[in-house]
């Protein structure tokens, strides 16, 4: 189990360009020159996961059906409401609103960009205000088509039939650089009616005025909608966009001034961050999965994650009870996709590797990474792995929490309590590629990775300690 390195120099000249914070597991901390360095290497335990619930307040909304031969069904739906821009006006003289579409903009999607599907898109009955009290609703398993707390008008807003490539735009058209491929759902005549005599009260005398602002909008106009798939298999798309898009007519003078004409107007509003968006998502059972025993998963969107048990006695049990860790690091062998769908899903880009205690608050409180008590990988095409380095802070930062000494007798207990989770996650970074922002990731991957039985090295966790020399 054990490998020494006896150049011990040049090892920790190695050492020290790993990382940049030496930290103890006793009470001495290396000093100086004059030190030892050994390698040591433990067999890590890893299993799989279920992720059935995620918590993700993304601005990507997700769409579609797709069953996969080795994971089964994914149907994804989401509730979004519109923003009104504040003080909006509509022109003057208006005459109506004689259409109106919801379109949904996406640059991608996972699937059969072909296979034919129907969404079905209702409007709320009630208004609805998110005050920052519900966190359930951003949970990915937060059933809005059946929960007791929405309730829909019994018209559908709109129906449409589509395919993740627009069979009714030319080739021309698809290969330029400016095409945006939508769905436009057209809305049902009875909103268009109403959104216009709300459009036609702003311009009265003394009129209430249902656009001053986001809100005043969703209380009075339109409160919402739930878009959720009800026919059809083959793609997920990724929608990046949406908008409530009116066609309105004015009366405008000619530029003599001495007659009257229609003109025609587009009037976007658009869903932000200002207002409330949820996807759901519903996954088949994971049963193959989690009986397999020469691999781990990954699996998005909300599926399934890699439990990692950390060899924390091993290690504190180990000859270098006193000794300095320098560095700690783990590498995550995947296994080459053998999948035999036609539609081969991605490779997790990123995995964030966090104590499954301090999961749920690190995503609902929008935390990132600190390279304490979480640590994010990319996936190396290169070596087909994932690896964690500095690890060093994350054992140290627990045996401060756990105080073991020589009696310490509940291992089995400290390990499960501390154990944790490799997750897929998106990142945003700023301009100098720092890490500024970390979400769930909900594109449609998957991955298996070498499982680790905790008794062999096919999984291992490689630590470099120092010691001072002896005089």
């Amino acid at each position: 189990m054990k490998v020494k390195f006896l150049a011990a120099m040049g090892l920790a000249a190695a050492l020290y360009s790993c990382d940049d914070q030496t930290t103890g597991i006793g009470q001495f901390v290396a000093d100086g020159d004059q030190i030892e360095a050994f390698a040591e290497t433990y067999p890590v335990k890893t299993a799989t996961r279920t992720l059935d619930r995620v918590y993700s307040r993304s601005s990507t909304a997700y769409l579609g059906k797709f069953t996969d031969k080795e994971f089964g069904e994914l149907k994804a739906g989401f509730l979004a409401q519109i923003n009104c821009p504040e003080g909006y006006k509509f022109p003057e003289r208006l005459e109506k609103i004689d259409s109106v579409t919801l379109e949904f903009y996406y640059n991608n999607y996972f699937g059969d960009s072909l296979a034919s599907l129907r969404v079905k898109v209702k409007e709320l009955e009630t208004p609805f205000e998110d005050d920052g009290t519900h966190k359930e609703w951003y949970y990915t398993d937060y059933d809005f088509s059946n929960s007791n707390d929405w309730t829909y008008k019994s018209e559908p807003l709109g129906l449409k039939d589509y395919s993740a490539y627009d069979k009714t735009v030319s080739d021309s058209i698809h290969n330029t650089s400016n095409y945006y491929p939508s769905i436009s759902v057209r809305v049902n005549e009875d909103f268009v009616n109403r959104l216009s005599e709300a459009a036609k009260e702003q311009q009265r005398e003394g009129g209430e005025d249902y656009f001053k602002d986001a809100q005043t909008f969703i209380n009075h106009v339109f409160p919402g909608f739930y878009a959720e798939i009800t026919n059809g298999d083959g793609s997920i798309v990724y929608i990046e966009d949406i908008w409530l898009r009116m066609q309105a007519k004015y009366w405008i003078k000619n530029s003599a001034g001495d007659k009257d004409s229609l003109a025609t107007t587009y009037i976007p509003f658009a869903a932000s961050k200002e207002v409330f968006m949820s996807t759901n998502f519903h996954n088949a059972n994971f049963d193959s999965q989690m009986q397999d025993e020469k691999g781990t998963y990954l699996k998005t969107p909300a599926g399934l994650c890699t439990e990692m048990t950390l060899p924390l006695q091993k290690i504190f049990e180990s000859e270098h009870y006193q000794d300095t860790l320098n560095a700690v690091s783990i590498s995550l062998p995947k296994y080459k996709n053998e999948s035999e769908s036609k539609y081969k899903m991605g490779t997790p880009s990123y995995l964030m590797l966090i104590q499954e205690s301090e999961m749920i608050d690190f995503f609902e409180q929008n935390k990132t990474i600190d390279n304490k008590s979480s640590f994010i990988a990319s996936y190396d095409s290169k070596t087909n792995s994932y690896s964690f380095t500095k690890l060093n802070r994350l054992i140290s930062r627990i045996f401060s929490e756990i105080k073991p000494d020589k009696n310490t007798n509940n291992w089995d207990e400290l390990e499960e309590q501390h154990k944790v989770l490799l997750i897929p996650v998106k990142i945003s970074l700023d301009s100098q590629n720092n890490i500024i922002g970390v979400e769930h990731d909900l594109s449609v991957s998957s991955a298996r990775l070498v499982r680790g039985t905790g008794d062999t090295e096919d999984i291992k966790m490689n630590i470099i300690y120092t010691r001072p020399k002896l005089h």
